[in-house]
């Protein structure tokens, strides 16, 4: 944290002069520097609590309370008081999804929200279906029914839980796609895959020409969108960075 000395500001000097009575023998005394701390950067509901941007309910659940003991009052004394308050206050905002996306939107995050979940532990490689090619075959859903799931909606088939079934399985489920529209994708770029897929408010004048819609090709949106990301994530860095005010 960066900081500065009143006393260096206000003279090039930092002793002061002084003449002891009857005698003109100076002596120094050394000024005393007062430090201020400026820009102090406010942290982040997820930084009082303790977790990560992309925590489970549970996990802020569990954060809160261990926060909330040590810095109660009764145990911290009375400046616990306003610690309290505060994590009182993130708790309430990141419990609440439409609260805690509004608020990850206010402070330059976006959770997407992967629709698919996991079956044991992450792997370096994710299971993906390209739902602009899928043609509604059924086969991955007949040979793996419990990685790979029907949207009636729309007629198309998606991964509901990644290597929900033995690895076979999903092969099988693979190969048997006629069209090729099962991708093994990397897993980090798993979650904007599938929050690029689904289908998106399309824009319109009045009644005319609303409706639905996805990109047609969502690998090349995805690394557009992966851009648009990263700028916003080194912009908002940029303005959190603090200045010194002489």
């Amino acid at each position: 944290m960066a900081s500065f000395s009143i006393s260096q500001l206000s003279s090039p000097k930092s002793a002061e002069i002084h003449l002891l009575p009857g005698s003109n023998k100076p002596i120094f005394r050394r000024r005393r520097s007062i430090t201020v701390r400026c820009c102090e950067r406010k942290k982040s509901y997820y930084e009082l609590l303790g977790v990560s941007t992309d925590s489970s309910s549970q996990e802020i659940k569990d954060a809160y309370r261990k926060q909330q003991k040590k810095h109660h009052p009764d145990i911290a004394g009375e400046k616990g008081h306003e610690i309290t308050i505060k994590l009182n206050k993130a708790y309430e905002v990141l419990t609440k999804e439409d609260l805690r996306r509004e608020y990850d939107s206010s402070i330059g995050l976006m959770r997407l929200g992967a629709t698919s979940s996991w079956k044991g532990p992450l792997r370096p490689e994710a299971i993906f279906v390209d739902e602009n090619a899928c043609i509604g075959c059924r086969e991955c859903v007949h040979h793996a029914g419990n990685t790979f799931t029907m949207d009636e909606a729309v007629g198309t088939a998606r991964v509901k839980v990644q290597y929900g079934d033995d690895d076979t399985q999903i092969e099988i489920s693979v190969d048997s796609c006629p069209v090729n529209c099962i991708y093994w994708v990397e897993t980090e770029e798993l979650e904007v895959l599938e929050y690029l897929i689904q289908p998106q408010p399309k824009e319109g004048y009045g009644v005319f020409g609303q409706g639905w819609e996805r990109p047609a090709n969502v690998f090349v949106a995805a690394k557009s969108f992966n851009k648009q990301i990263k700028r916003k994530v080194e912009n908002q860095k940029r303005n959190e960075r603090p200045t010194n005010k002489e």
